[in-house]
């Protein structure tokens, strides 16, 4: 096997006799390094066997003990990897490429184009709101969206991130799983329970913008979506199924915000039965 030093820390003198390994949380500190080590050490930058780290340490004047004794306190910071031993030659098999996830930005705006060039920063692909590829889409709007908007993703059961600009804050989330969590008409419905007068003023705020999206606010926006959808599409993991994020935009503070299924909602009904889902409706107010 050989050894190699883990080239994500970096290794730095403290005094010419005592290295650290790693900065902010330095993983070894070793003192009183003598020349033979030293050449030990060297050889671990490149990758070296065990037994070949103890040729070179001998070769400087470093006892056995010495050797083994710095490998093993270099232990967390060194990598093992097996030796490659030549064998016959063969042609390489052909390896299928996975085409990068594709998101769609449903959405105009400062901040959508803001979100759209940060995406494909982060190595994935936009798509078109009709693409059949679709992973992940984001749904930007002010005030409150069209059911249309929402609707056409959750049919589709592509996973949708809402962004709603309000007067004084932004809503990013819940990221709706089809079949999972609340879906964006149990928010609705939500809101209509705690406000019957909800369905009337946000008739009247669809075709309003917002004075939240600044180019500030949406800078920040743009950033926390794209590391949300990068999360969700590349590293599979969301915290947000029945979660948004509150942006308050004038102290730049995020807050969380718990939602729940709503029970008058069918998105989780499957036909010919009922679902009844006990608790469920309101947002959870932290």
């Amino acid at each position: 096997m050989t050894l190699r030093l883990d080239p994500r820390y970096p290794v730095v003198w403290r005094s010419p006799d005592i290295i650290q390994v790693g900065v902010d949380h330095p993983l070894v500190v070793i003192t009183a390094l003598s020349p033979g080590l030293e050449r030990v050490l060297a050889a671990l930058f490149v990758g070296v066997p065990r037994s070949g780290a103890l040729m070179i340490g001998r070769e400087g004047g470093a006892s056995d003990e010495a050797i083994l004794a710095l490998l093993r306190a270099l232990r967390p910071a060194l990598l093992v990897t097996a030796e490659n031993v030549p064998g016959p030659a063969r042609m390489p098999e052909p390896v299928a490429v996975a085409p990068p996830p594709r998101i769609c930005v449903d959405g105009c705006g400062l901040t959508a184009d803001l979100i759209r060039t940060l995406i494909g920063t982060l190595g994935l692909t936009l798509a078109k709101t009709d693409n059949p590829g679709t992973g992940l889409a984001v749904v930007l709007g002010h005030y409150a969206l069209e059911p249309e908007r929402h609707g056409r993703w959750l049919r589709r059961d592509i996973p949708h991130l809402p962004v709603v600009f309000s007067d004084s804050e932004v809503r990013i989330g819940p990221l709706v799983e089809p079949g999972v969590g609340p879906c964006l008409y149990c928010l609705e419905l939500a809101h209509m329970d705690s406000d019957p007068s909800w369905a009337a003023l946000a008739c009247q705020l669809l075709s309003r913008r917002a004075p939240t999206e600044t180019p500030r606010a949406g800078i920040d926006v743009a950033a926390l979506v794209a590391g949300i959808g990068h999360d969700r599409l590349v590293l599979g993991r969301s915290t947000l199924t029945e979660t948004a994020l509150i942006f308050d935009v004038a102290s730049g503070t995020l807050k969380r915000r718990g939602y729940r299924p709503h029970e008058s909602c069918g998105c989780r009904t499957v036909p010919g039965n009922v679902t009844a889902l006990p608790g469920a409706g309101r947002p959870v107010r932290d």
